[in-house]
């Protein structure tokens, strides 16, 4: 299930328009009743995302190519594709 949440946390800054995430945003949302903070910013062909989660205690930032999602979520490493999160269905479409 904690996967499953990071790959859902991780598509809403990913699989949105383009125009929603511009470089230097920031954001908030909440997915299974955890809230998430995060910045936004665009470097060397990737979309770099940084925040928190559960009230600040948990960093995250994910390095979004176009396939593949890369970073750390809690100080641990992660890594997945954009295809596993359609397997999940947790995203349809391109």
């Amino acid at each position: 299930m904690f996967r499953k949440s990071l790959v859902a946390a991780v598509l809403v800054a990913t699989v949105a328009p383009a125009a929603a995430f511009a470089a230097g945003d920031t954001g908030q949302f909440k997915n299974q009743g955890v809230d998430y903070n995060y910045t936004t910013e665009d470097k060397n062909g990737e979309k770099i995302v940084r925040g928190t989660a559960y009230a600040g205690r948990v960093p995250f930032e994910l390095h979004i190519r176009k396939k593949t999602v890369t970073g750390t979520f809690n100080n641990k490493p992660v890594e997945f594709d954009i295809a596993e999160a359609k397997k999940m269905g947790l995203v349809t479409g391109n």
